[in-house]
Order: structure tokens, then sequence, then C-alpha cells
């Protein structure tokens, strides 16, 4: 039986008021399925972002050119070498006899009792080739076998030591750290007498340098290095020792196949994803999330409409998707024929990998194409190469003497390269023609440690009888400065010489449209906003070899994988097609929120005046029937009057 609030009028004030909030709470549960058909499209949109990115994926991997040009080594021999090949590779069978391979030369001392007895201090100094000399000392510190073996390999001379124990005596080994017949070992003994000093007169060659010897294909060479990369163009082939081995160097076009394979299926994944959001099914009549969404058929329609276009600029057989075996079936979708794409690649890889990624060109030998990004636009660029680099050559006040001689009082000088300082650097003395001072120079900054780790190098010449100093590096980076020390006079330097690099300048020019080019080293890159943007190249030519207008014209094209990764691009971005909608979705939900919180507040309101009214109405009931049961008890009390 249903009670009341006060339990005398039999009024169900509960189920009255849910009754009545029922009717009341219409539109919040109105506003509750428009948000879930909201939350279900953010979901949608989410499906069709990932099925996009992955699309975006397949493409970012055909837009390597290496992937479709890369080819695959086999070795009849794998003991005796191994094979790689690089891009330029050329299919073919090489037949290679190696008769010798390189080695490093190694010395050893004459034997000592101990490797800890202390002995002989002085110098020795040691060359590698036609290398810088490195003095190293030996004191009072180092002076025992153990010691002159680590403050050899402390100065890093271009050999490592070793102390070998053959049973009878301990002896010093030094090997030199690389192969070939030129980097033979030259030790020059400064230590005075003792056993040390003994230890190094009585150095012998353990094992000769040497070259390795081969032919290849009857061909015979020399190499210093067991790691040959002039043998065969684009092969790099390492040596393990004497024989005879077969090298097959064939097209490898797995990558290929397997990048539009999976080009393919992205596709077909995108078109699924996208069909299923938006169909209509008449049979069902149910339609799918983004049915009537024209931004995301539009899309679908878009990327279909760019796989089937011809593409121009292209200097090869390749113009569309189809020549190669990519494409449309009846029901939209994408199928790969492998045999049509296999012949295509091993034909011409190369026109096949320009329908696909982005490609640049140059008619100038001197001035070549980099890279150009999504950025880029496609088109014959006329490049004007208006300044060379340059690179930052100090020469010296004074011509040197006939015959110079460095010895203790003008042995070191200091120098600052490309903004690398270098600590004192000391000179191997002697007496030197100019020439070879100028080769002497070159060696010991070339080998300076603090140089040769970060790549700086210098070339030394002799420029109308004075030395010149010159930066390998292009460019503002590339300077000479401060020279100083004891040696800077001798050398002809007065320390007033520096010496700085320019950057090449240029424009680049589309269309009627100039764009000043932003240069560093030998490099020009399109500034930043314009068409020009991404595109690098590099100018590799000389002031005298610039000419009058533009230098060279070159044609930057896209590929069709290019193209698709821009479409991707722009319909990912933060204002593309799916962040927009699901912004729009996130703030109408949010809106969503926002009003049925205002409900709720209202709805709690009316549900506390119901009840209140209701409760007010049974109390009334309730001293209704209370007073209608009083006159009905009284009115059977009045006697009858008949």
């Amino acid at each position: 039986m249903a009670t009341s609030v006060s339990g005398v009028s039999n009024l169900d004030v509960n189920s009255i008021v849910s009754q009545l909030m029922t009717v009341e709470r219409q539109p919040i549960t109105l506003l509750d399925k428009k948000e879930t058909t909201l939350q279900t499209k953010v979901s949608a949109y989410g499906a069709l972002k990932g099925a996009l990115s992955v699309f975006q994926g397949t493409m970012a991997a055909l837009q390597s050119a290496t992937r479709f040009t890369a080819s695959s080594v086999s070795v009849s021999d794998p003991a005796m070498l191994s094979a790689s090949a690089g891009t330029s590779a050329s299919a073919g069978t090489f037949d290679l006899d190696v008769t010798k391979t390189a080695a490093s030369q190694v010395m050893k001392s004459a034997g000592v009792v101990s490797d800890t007895t202390v002995s002989s201090t002085g110098t020795i100094a040691i060359q590698v080739g036609a290398g810088s000399i490195k003095t190293v000392t030996i004191d009072s510190s180092n002076n025992t076998l153990r010691g002159m073996r680590d403050a050899i390999n402390s100065a890093e001379a271009g050999v490592q030591a070793s102390i070998v124990n053959d049973g009878t005596a301990y002896r010093l080994v030094v090997t030199a750290n690389e192969s070939g017949a030129a980097n033979t070992v030259s030790i020059t003994n400064g230590l005075a007498a003792g056993e040390l000093k003994t230890a190094i007169d009585g150095m012998t060659v353990a094992r000769p340098a040497q070259n390795a010897e081969l032919t290849v294909n009857g061909v015979a060479l020399s190499s210093a290095s067991n790691s040959v990369t002039t043998a065969i163009t684009g092969v790099t082939v390492n040596l393990t020792k004497v024989g005879t081995s077969k090298i097959t160097v064939s097209r490898d076009t797995s990558q290929a196949q397997a990048a539009v394979q999976s080009f393919v299926k992205g596709y077909n994944d995108l078109q699924s994803t996208i069909t299923s959001l938006t169909k209509y099914d008449a049979a069902t009549k149910k339609a799918g999330v983004l049915n009537g969404d024209t931004g995301t058929t539009s899309l679908l329609t878009g990327i279909r409409g760019m796989m089937g276009q011809s593409l121009t600029g292209l200097s090869g057989d390749y113009k569309q998707l189809s020549d190669i075996g990519v494409s449309f079936q009846k029901d939209g979708t994408l199928a790969l024929d492998t045999a049509k794409l296999g012949t295509a690649l091993k034909t011409s890889a190369k026109d096949v990998a320009a329908l696909f990624a982005r490609q640049g060109t140059s008619d100038n030998a001197l001035l070549a194409y980099t890279t150009s990004s999504s950025a880029t636009t496609a088109g014959d660029w006329q490049v004007d190469v208006t300044a060379a680099a340059t690179r930052a050559a100090a020469t010296a006040a004074n011509a040197p003497a006939g015959t110079t001689v460095i010895d203790a009082s003008n042995d070191s000088f200091s120098v600052k390269i490309d903004g690398t300082a270098s600590d004192t650097i000391k000179l191997a003395q002697g007496s030197y023609t100019p020439a070879q001072l100028a080769t002497l120079v070159q060696n010991t900054i070339n080998g300076t440690s603090v140089f040769s780790s970060k790549g700086v190098q210098v070339a030394v010449s002799l420029d109308a009888g004075k030395l010149k100093i010159e930066s390998q590096t292009y460019g503002t980076a590339s300077a000479v400065t401060e020279l100083t020390g004891l040696a800077a006079s001798a050398l002809g330097f007065d320390g007033t010489e520096t010496a700085a690099g320019t950057d090449v300048a240029g424009t680049f020019t589309l269309a009627g449209v100039t764009y000043s080019a932003l240069g560093t080293g030998q490099t020009l890159s399109g500034p930043t906003g314009g068409a020009a943007e991404g595109l690098t190249l590099q100018y590799t030519g000389s002031t005298a070899q610039l000419i009058a207008g533009a230098d060279a014209t070159v044609k930057v094209s896209e590929g069709q994988a290019a193209r698709l990764a821009k479409l991707a691009e722009q319909a990912l971005a933060t204002t593309g097609i799916v962040n927009t909608k699901t912004e729009s979705l996130a703030s109408s939900i949010k809106d969503i929120g926002t009003r049925r919180d205002a409900l709720n507040v209202r709805m709690d309101r009316i549900e506390k005046q119901l009840r209140a009214q209701y409760v007010a109405l049974d109390g009334l009931m309730s001293r209704m029937n209370t007073t209608s049961s009083f006159l009905t008890q009284q009115l059977a009390s009045i006697p009858s009057s008949k």
C-alpha cells in the first residue's frame, strides 16, 4: 500500500513528485542523448585520424629514393671477405683475387728483465709515415717500461703501445693505428743511457706495414686499408684473408615492394574506415556516424583524385601509379600487380622513385640539389649564385729563410682555427726548406688532438714564397687567427695575420618571384615562409666560376607520396578537418555539460517546490479527513425524529 508523507491521507507524494519530475527532466534526457551522439562522433574522428596517420606513415617510407635503388651483395667465400653496396652500385659479378691483406706495422723492443724497473729518462720521438712527429717525455714519473707504454699511448702519436712477456723478457710492442705501406713507424731514441735506452735501441720490425694487393676482374689494385671502397663503384669490400672469391651485386627490390604494399594497404584501410563512417545502408536504414559529413567524404575524394593523376615534369616512363601496377578496382580499393612493379623496379628504379618521392636535379655540376621539403613548391627554379663561399687563408707577412732551423728556441706556437684554440704546438726539431716547412706545419696542426677531435683541418702551402695556412672549412665559420709563439717569427708570421671565410650567397626564382637565399658555408637554403622554404643546394664552385645571371636551373618535382603526405599533413594539422571537427564537438559537449548543470540546479529547486506543495496538500487532506470523520460521528449521534 502506498504511503504518504503524513501517513494519514494515503496521498503517495513520492510517486507523484517522481512522475512529475520525469516530465520536468525531459530536456536533460534529450541533452544526454545528444551528448552520446557527439561522443560517438568524437570516437569516429579518432578512428579517422588513426587511419589517416597510418596512411601518412606509409608515404613517409616511399619518400626515400634510396629505398628504390638499394642493392644486395653476395660473396662466394664469406670467410675471405664481406661486402656491402650503396645506392650507386650497379648490378654485376666480380672475381676477386687477394694476394695480400693490408697490415699495420708492428715494432718490438729488446727485452728487459722487469717492466717495473726504474731506468732511463729523456725523450723518444715517434712519427707514422709522413705524419707529425710526437715527442714523448720520459722522466722520473714514468721511467719504467710500463710508464713508457702509458706515456706513448697518452701522446696520441698514431700508435698503440703494449707490453708482451715472451717467456724470456718483457718487450715493448708498438703498433701503428693505420695499416698500409706508407704508415711505417719511426722511433728516434733520445733517452739517456740505461735499460730503457737499450730496449729502444733494440727496436726491430715484428711485422712490416703493407698494402692489400688484389685484382678485380683481372685489374690489379692496391689499398692501404682492408676496407676497399674504390675497387667496385658503390661497393665496400672488407678483406679478411688471402684467396679468391666472387662478388655478385644485384638490385634489391624487396624494400621498395614492401613499401608500396604497405602504401596500398594503408589506403585501403583508410578507405574502409571512411566508407564505414559515412555510408547509409538502405536495407537496414542505418547511417554511419559521419553520414552526411561532406568534409570527410571530400577528403577521400581528394586522395582518390590525386592518386589517379598523371604527374608532369618527370623525365622517366612512369607518370602515374597504374604504370607501375598500382590501380583502382571497381569497389574503390587499390590493388597491386607485384609482377608489374617488379619489372618497373628492375627496368628503372630511379624512375619509380621519382614517381613516389620528392626529387631534384641541377643542370650545373657545380650546383647540386641537396634536399627539399613539403613546404617547397615544385617547379623549375632559376638559381643565381652571386657570391661563392670562401675559406679563411692567413698568409705570413714574411717569407721563411731558404733553410730554417727549428730547435728548442723556436719550436712552439699556438693558433686558433675555426674558433678552436690550440694548446702549445711543438714542431719537430730539424732543418727545413720552405716546402718542407709547409708540410711540417700542416701535419703538426692536423695531428693536434684538439683539432682532429673536432674535424678541424688546414692546408699549408707557399704563396709567393710565404707560408699560407688555409682552413678547410667554408663560410663565416672558417677562421685562422691568434697565431703566436716562438715559432711564429721563424715561420714568417708577425702575429697580425688573421683571415675569415665568407658564405655563399644567391637567389632562387620561380614563376617570376625571387627569394633571397640564406648562405651557410657552401649551402644555399630557401627562406622560411615562401615557396622556396626547405629547398637546399650546395655550390662548390669558386668566385672565378660564377656567371652573370642564373647559374643553373634546378628542377624540383613532387612524387605521389610527397603530394599525398602533404594532403594528409594538412588534414591532420591543427587547422585541418580532423582537429577542427573534434574541437567543435568537444566545445558542444562542454556546452551540453554547462546547460545540464544549470538544468539540474533548476530541477532540484522544482522538486523541492513540488514536494513542499504536495506535503502541504497531504496535510490539508489529512485535516479534512479528520473533520469528515468528526461530522459523521456527530450526525450519527443525533436522535431520529420519527
